[in-house]
Parts: C-alpha cells; sequence; structure tokens
C-alpha cells in the first residue's frame, strides 16, 4: 500500500463523532453473544435493534480494527434480516403506501448505516490512526462499503424509488482508490453466504454497475433481485479498462468516475478522448454468455444444471435472460425525442380485460358459444347492455359499485377502473406520465389503455418503467403500440378441434403500413404458441370465426403477449 495515498474524504459521506451517543456492545465477545440473543425469527424487531447499535456505533470514536472487527460481525445478521423484511415488497402497490415507503427507506438507511461504518474504518485507516493489518484491512473495507452502497441501490430498485444522490460518487471513489493501489482483483472472504468463498472489489464493481445498465426500472416487480443473483455468478465476464477506442459501440459504455451517475452509452459522433477519470465497460463476454444460457435453457437443460445463480423457473429464466441481452449486448437509444408539452391530462386503464372493456364502449365481454359452427353466423357475443354505466372514474367516489346492475356483473365477472394521470412530456414513441393519490396497480409489462381529455379512442400502450419518488407519487414511461385497438375474441384451437379453454378476450391491431407493421392480436400471456390455429371472433362483423394462425410473437412481458398472426385458409 502506497503510504503517500490520501483519499479525497469530501467523496465519502461519514456521520460526525456524537459524544451525546451510548457505547453500547464495542467488545466482540459481547457483541457475539448479543447478536446470538437476537430473535432472528422476528426480522421487524431485530432489524431495529440492529440498526440502533449500527447507529452509535459509527458515531462514536473507535479504534479502526475494532470497528473493523465489530462491523464483520453485524454484516450476516444485517443481511439476513433485509433479505427477510424485502419480502414485504413482493406484491407492493404504487405509488407507495405511507407504511411501505417507510419500510423501504428504513431497509436502504440500514444498509446506508452499514456502509458508514466500512467508510470510517478506512477513514481512519488512510489517515495513518489506525495501525494494525493495513492492506488487507484497507482492501475489506473499500468491498464491504461498495457492497453496502450497491445495497442502497438494490432497495431502491425494489420499489422503484429513485437512488439516494451521492451514492454513484462514493462507488466511483472507492474503485478508483482499488484501482490505483492494484488490489482490484485480490481475493476477499465474501460478506454474504450464498455468493462463493471469496470475492473480489473488481466483481462487486460489476455487479453494481451491470445491474443499474440493466434498466432496473424497466424490469419487472422483483426481477432486480434475480439479476443481481445471478450477477454474483456472472459478472466477471464483463471487464473494464482505460483504453477508450473502440471500433463497435455494441456491447460497450462509458464510465465517468467523476460523476455521481451510472455507465452510459458511448455518446454519438464524439470521439473520446483519454481521461483519467473515464473507463470503457464491455459487456460483449458477457452477453454472449447469456445468449449460451438462453440456448442450453432452450436446448432442456434447467437453470440448476446452468449455475444460473436466480431462484427463478426455467421459463421465467428465458424472460429475464433475453432482457438482459437487450440491455447489455443491444442497448438501444431513444429514436424519438420528447417534447415537453402543457399539463394535461389523460385517462388510463390497466391489463388487458379493462382495455377490452373500455375500447369496446365499457361492455362486458361475454364469450361465444364454442358450440358455434363454421358458417354460422356468429350469435353468441351478445353484448349485455344494462342501460346503465358500469364505471365512475374512482378517483371521485365508488359510484361505479353502485351503478353496476347485479346482471351486468354477472356477466362481467369483474369491474375495472381509471385513473387520471398528468402528461410530463410525449414524443412520438411514448409519454411520460405522473399519478398523485393512491396505488394505481400498475406494474412494469402491463398493457395500457390511454384515452385522452377530447376523444372517445383508446390507444394502448405499455409500462417500460416505474419511479416512485415519494409517498403517493409515481411516475411512468408508457410506450405506445397502437394508435387504436378492435376488441375480439379468440379460441386455441388444436388441428380442427377447440381446446377447452374456451373464447378469451383479446385486441386487435390491424395493419399499419406507414410503420410497415402486420397485423397483430395482444393476448393473456401463456394463451397460445407460435404455430398454433386460433378461432378469431369480431364482435362487430357478426361473421363466423375466423381461423388464423400464430406466426411470431413479437412482444412478451409479464401480463401479455403480441403475436403476429395470418388466416387459415379452409379446405
Amino acid at each position: 500500500m502506497n503510504p503517500s495515498v490520501h483519499m479525497d474524504y469530501s467523496k465519502l459521506s461519514i456521520p460526525n463523532i456524537s459524544p451525546a451517543i451510548g457505547s453500547g456492545e464495542l467488545h466482540p465477545k459481547d457483541t457475539q453473544a448479543w447478536l446470538a440473543s437476537l430473535p432472528l425469527a422476528d426480522s421487524a424487531a431485530t432489524s431495529r435493534r440492529l440498526y440502533k447499535q449500527v447507529f452509535d456505533l459509527n458515531r462514536i470514536e473507535l479504534d479502526a480494527k475494532e470497528r473493523l472487527e465489530l462491523m464483520e460481525l453485524y454484516s450476516r445478521p444485517v443481511a439476513t434480516t433485509s433479505k427477510a423484511l424485502q419480502s414485504s415488497f413482493a406484491h407492493l402497490s404504487l405509488p407507495l403506501a405511507p407504511k411501505a415507503h417507510q419500510l423501504a427507506e428504513f431497509l436502504r438507511q440500514l444498509h446506508n448505516e452499514m456502509a458508514y461504518g466500512y467508510k470510517a474504518v478506512l477513514r481512519d485507516l488512510l489517515s495513518a490512526r489506525g495501525k494494525w493489518g493495513r492492506k488487507a484491512a484497507v482492501e475489506l473495507a473499500v468491498e464491504r462499503a461498495m457492497h453496502q452502497l450497491g445495497e442502497v441501490l438494490l432497495r431502491s430498485y425494489q420499489v422503484y424509488m429513485p437512488y439516494p444522490a451521492g451514492t454513484w460518487r462514493e462507488i466511483h471513489a472507492l474503485y478508483q482508490l482499488a484501482e490505483e493501489e492494484g488490489f482490484l482483483t485480490e481475493p476477499l472472504s465474501a460478506s454474504r453466504e450464498d455468493a462463493g468463498e471469496t470475492v473480489t472489489v473488481r466483481d462487486t464493481f460489476l455487479r453494481i454497475v451491470l445491474l443499474a445498465l440493466c434498466g432496473p426500472y424497466q424490469l419487472p416487480q422483483n426481477e432486480c433481485l434475480r439479476v443481481n443473483d445471478f450477477l454474483f455468478n456472472w459478472a466477471d465476464k464483463a471487464s473494464v479498462k482505460s483504453e477508450l477506442g473502440v471500433t463497435d459501440p455494441v456491447g460497450h459504455f462509458l464510465i465517468d468516475l467523476s460523476a455521481d451517475s451510472p455507465a452510459m452509452l458511448i455518446p454519438k459522433d464524439v470521439k473520446l478522448k483519454a481521461a483519467p477519470y473515464l473507463r470503457m465497460l464491455s459487456t460483449i463476454g458477457l452477453a454472449r454468455t447469456v445468449h449460451e444460457l438462453l440456448n442450453q435453457l432452450k436446448n432442456g437443460e434447467t437453470a440448476d444444471q446452468l449455475n444460473i445463480g436466480s431462484d427463478c423457473v426455467d421459463s421465467g429464466c428465458v424472460d429475464m435472460l433475453r432482457r438482459m441481452v437487450r440491455f447489455w449486448g443491444m442497448a438501444a437509444r431513444r429514436q424519438y425525442s420528447r417534447s415537453t408539452k402543457r399539463a394535461s391530462q389523460i385517462s388510463l386503464c390497466v391489463g388487458l380485460k379493462a382495455v377490452h372493456f373500455f375500447s369496446g364502449g365499457q361492455k362486458p365481454f361475454v364469450p361465444p358459444s364454442v358450440a358455434t359452427q363454421a358458417g354460422d353466423a356468429w350469435q353468441g357475443m351478445a353484448v349485455v347492455d344494462s342501460g346503465r354505466e358500469l364505471f365512475v372514474d374512482l378517483d371521485g367516489d365508488m359510484a361505479a359499485a353502485e351503478a353496476a346492475t347485479p346482471d351486468a356483473l354477472a356477466a362481467n365477472g369483474e369491474m375495472f377502473r381509471t385513473d387520471r394521470w398528468r402528461i410530463r412530456d410525449e414524443s412520438a414513441g411514448g409519454l411520460s406520465l405522473m399519478h398523485i393519490g393512491r396505488g394505481s396497480q400498475v406494474r412494469v409489462g402491463d398493457l395500457l389503455g390511454i384515452q385522452g381529455p377530447d376523444t372517445d379512442v383508446w390507444r394502448v400502450g405499455v409500462a417500460r418503467w416505474l419511479k416512485s419518488p415519494a409517498t403517493g407519487q409515481l411516475e411512468m414511461g408508457v410506450e405506445m403500440l397502437a394508435p387504436a385497438v378492435v376488441p375480439v375474441a379468440v379460441l386455441p384451437v388444436s388441428g380442427t378441434v377447440s381446446t377447452t379453454f374456451g373464447y378469451e378476450p383479446a385486441l386487435r391491431i390491424d395493419t399499419i403500413p406507414a410503420l410497415h407493421q402486420p397485423a397483430t392480436l395482444l393476448v393473456a400471456r401463456g394463451l397460445v404458441a407460435v404455430g398454433q390455429n386460433l378461432d378469431l371472433v369480431d364482435p362487430q362483423a357478426l361473421t363466423a370465426p375466423r381461423r388464423v394462425r400464430v406466426l411470431n410473437v413479437i412482444e412478451r412481458t409479464g401480463a401479455f403477449e403480441q403475436v403476429v398472426f395470418a388466416d387459415v385458409l379452409r379446405s
């Protein structure tokens, strides 16, 4: 270790020493006994006690050796309780309710306090106040502080909260110190039980950077956790170097170690010049590995056999890996520039069935009879019209439940709602929206129906990213799929025989010649397969079902699939 190193502590936030703080448990043996007495089954109570101990520890004067020993003792219990509490967000509703927001903020603060402790160790060692085991201790403190800051980011991603300012600047400063002192690849004991026996600063840095590049605010709920687990096994397939020259920008990203921001796409039409703070991240090796894993999964191998490292089922792993390839291997640039416009509101509904209901004039879905014979006029999807609206905007009150007649509810089986969202900005390809109020029940990948204030037409889009910057506030990025849809019904068939599933609601998007876009169907995920035949019924046409075949899947999310189809000639 170079004794002349003096880190710029202004880049590291560390609490001041407070004489009013009690000493707590300071001897390692006493701390071990105290930790053993904690009720780990009660994660909420244990986490609060751990937080109090670490909070106090970070604000008292303590020898660097003792502080590091204590932080290492707290590391595993904090990881265990944090992991247990994160399950509270398995089915979270956005925007976060006050209690959920409070819990999310607490988890971030818990990991931030852990990072404070390791940064305090680093400060004392580098300022020569700590003489014990300096090199090994510095290496450990850097990796542990970086890991805990990565956990702050991860807890933010999980609940779609913006990450705290300054987090990336500190991660970059820690990486730069390890790089300058030559211990990026020095093996250290892992702080996480399922992360293997050793870890390096480089691998921890790559995991944090790669997760941020994987569009965490664009991932389905909780997938950021699975991607993070995957990266514990595979992050070392990526690399960071000081040379900036690349012949092809695909699979390469720019890291600015002086910035408080994650890696970014290489700027277009800009010749990069070497600088002490610039690094080039290559994800080519990682993207190739993901491609290989995808092919092996498709060939019948399981996620466990491939040591993917994530607890996803095989079909879920396929979708997750496809998203990884898109972000790491083919990161798309925005095709359309955003144009800020005056504040205006739209009505928004969520889910294929809701879009079917509203785009069809608020008429309940009544499946056509499976017994309908080919060539007969279709009579099975007669509209149930109660003469009263089934829905009143729930931002006002619950009048919808009173307006729906028992007959209408029996035919429909469920109620649908709309919410008012404000347009923040808009482009030809999408919208940036904001909602303030109670939970809107929207998730990344949901199908959305959007109706402007001066039209009866419902456009259709998909939720691409979410952020919940504050309690009761939600921001969303929407990619538009079509300016209009036709509500239809589809029935999967096998050969010439109808399946037992019955007709299901679907949405037809007609051909858009100007965009070279073929006719497609929006269907519930898992309903159809490529090569399968469907009976397609249009309630407006009142004709026999069309026999069509699924040619290709062009969009698949956790909620729906968009498939290309063509008519099948009947003999």
